[in-house]
């Protein structure tokens, strides 16, 4: 008698838990097994986005390969600009983007368009990883130069920390400074810049 009234009290034990915490569970469990599978479907996403913006990419490049001193015919150009604009629309969080959009800033450089080359890259500098930016902004203080605005382009990476590309900075600071006539500048900058690829 006495396991059987155990057995009743442990009944009614649990259906006293369950309707204070019923809910509770079934709420903690289903956002569990929820939380599992949407981390699982958005990896694979993320996956499978950067393989369709790789893919893009990849055509990109094989239609803009062409022989040296050579540019792109309008085919081509119009062609490399699609999938840069698919790629800058559709995965613009990609890095793949991002050199999508330094690509077109180099066929806009070679065209002589140099509005259009420094808007590219001032797009990919939005959200761009931390070397990369470094290269973002070297070219459009290079874009600046060709301009005439040398001043201006010193002044855009005079006070960056380079890291790895210090030497490159340096050497694109006597450059500038050898288009201003000031030699004495440009040969330290120069000696600057050999110091720090050693």
């Amino acid at each position: 008698m006495a396991e059987h009234l155990s057995d009743e009290e442990q009944l009614e034990n649990l259906k006293k838990w369950w309707r204070e915490y019923g809910v509770i569970a079934i709420t903690v469990v289903a956002l569990s097994i929820g939380g599992y599978f949407g981390s699982v479907f958005y990896k694979e996403r993320q996956q499978t986005q950067a393989e369709e913006a790789s893919v893009l990419y990849q055509q990109m490049m094989e239609i803009a390969l062409v022989s040296p001193n050579q540019i792109l015919d309008d085919t081509q150009y119009q062609l490399v600009a699609g999938l840069a604009s698919q790629l800058k629309s559709s995965f613009s969080s990609s890095q793949y983007a991002r050199y999508a959009a330094l690509l077109m800033a180099k066929i806009f450089v070679e065209k002589n368009d140099l509005d259009a080359a420094a808007g590219e890259l001032k797009w990919a500098l939005n959200d761009a990883d931390e070397g990369l930016e470094l290269v973002i902004k070297l070219r459009l203080a290079r874009i600046e130069a060709s301009r005439g605005n040398i001043d201006l382009a010193l002044t855009m990476i005079g006070d960056i920390d380079a890291g790895t590309m210090a030497s490159a900075y340096s050497e694109t600071q006597g450059d500038f400074h050898l288009m201003k006539e000031d030699k004495v500048s440009a040969y330290n900058f120069y000696l600057q810049s050999l110091s720090q690829s050693l």
